[in-house]
């Protein structure tokens, strides 16, 4: 065996410690400047969850085709594994009426990535209208929610009451460390994975929508299982929201601003209906049934088990 794949486990083990480190840090500095744990869900959690993608498309400008794959099979993994392991680990229950302008803009992108499946490509200037879209998004949410009173009772419920708080210094070396991590993480990741997928004649974006996809959406799993299991449901429902809507516009808007991104038909044809009809289901069952019940984290296990599977036996969907 080639001993670049060893880059995919040891990356898979630097994406999750450097994205812990990251989500500890910057959770901390969140909480203890009273910002709401919804807030810190869609926001911090989100962005260090989704730490691992964005580093990946920078490392794999010379793979284009791994950036979207990653951006969709990401998305795909945050829904389908994601939210439904949480839901069967615990029923989740989550407000409509505290997320609606969040699930709107996660379709608003969903719906915008469509148009540039149908365009072919997302350029420079896509990119940079993503990243700053995001900019704005990120600045609405925290005017709109940011006097939230349970953030002010945040911090002191969030620390272990047998362990001093941990000083601004401390926090900082977290999110310094796990970026680090992250980056090293992501580029023994990929070396890894383009490595097997030209063993296997796997394409680029096969291997971004499976195996990089899964390997970068690890945070994303732990977190909304711990949240689940501690019935944080808010938490990990807004993670899973605020990941998608990183993914599409931080991870490809980066991707885009560094190499034209190509979007081949079945991106169009395949994996965007699969995408897009998992976050109806997640829309549906937040709007009418006020959470996530087990029958419904099934259903989204199944399809993301049946989308595999379908890829896996026609690899002309992945070309």
């Amino acid at each position: 065996m080639d001993w670049i794949l060893l880059g995919i486990p040891v990356g898979v083990i630097l994406l999750y410690f450097g994205s812990d480190w990251l989500v500890k840090g910057g959770k901390g500095m969140a909480l203890r400047l009273g910002i709401a744990p919804f807030v810190i869900g869609l926001t911090i959690l989100a962005f260090g969850s989704s730490a691992p993608e964005a580093i990946t498309s920078i490392v794999s400008t010379s793979n284009p085709g791994i950036i979207i794959g990653n951006v969709i099979g990401s998305n795909i993994a945050n829904i389908g594994l994601a939210i439904g392991l949480a839901a069967i680990v615990a029923p989740m229950a989550a407000k409509y009426s505290s997320m609606k302008l969040e699930l709107a803009v996660m379709m608003i992108t969903t719906l915008a990535l469509t148009v540039l499946a149908f365009i072919g490509y997302a350029g420079f200037w896509v990119g940079i209208a993503f990243v700053a879209s995001l900019l704005v998004f990120i600045a609405v949410v925290y005017r709109l929610k940011k006097d939230d009173k349970e953030g002010q009772e945040a911090y002191s419920s969030e620390v272990d009451e047998d362990e001093p708080p941990r000083g601004y210094p401390v926090l900082l070396f977290f999110v310094v460390a796990g970026l680090v991590l992250l980056y090293f993480g992501a580029r023994f990741f990929v070396d890894g994975a383009v490595e097997l997928a030209s063993m296997l004649g796997m394409s680029d974006l096969l291997i971004g929508l499976i195996v990089v996809a899964v390997g970068t959406s690890l945070p994303e799993i732990c977190i909304s299982l711990i949240a689940a299991r501690r019935g944080e449901n808010d938490m990990a429902v807004a993670n899973i929201v605020g990941s998608n809507i990183f993914n599409i516009l931080f991870v490809l808007g980066i991707g885009a601003s560094l190499v034209t991104v190509p979007i081949v038909d079945s991106v169009l044809y395949f994996h965007m209906p699969v995408m897009i009809a998992l976050s109806l289901l997640m829309i549906a069952s937040v709007r009418f049934k006020s959470g996530i019940s087990r029958p419904v984290g099934a259903l989204m296990i199944g399809i993301y088990v049946a989308y595999v599977a379908i890829m896996i036996a026609m690899p002309s969907l992945t070309l």
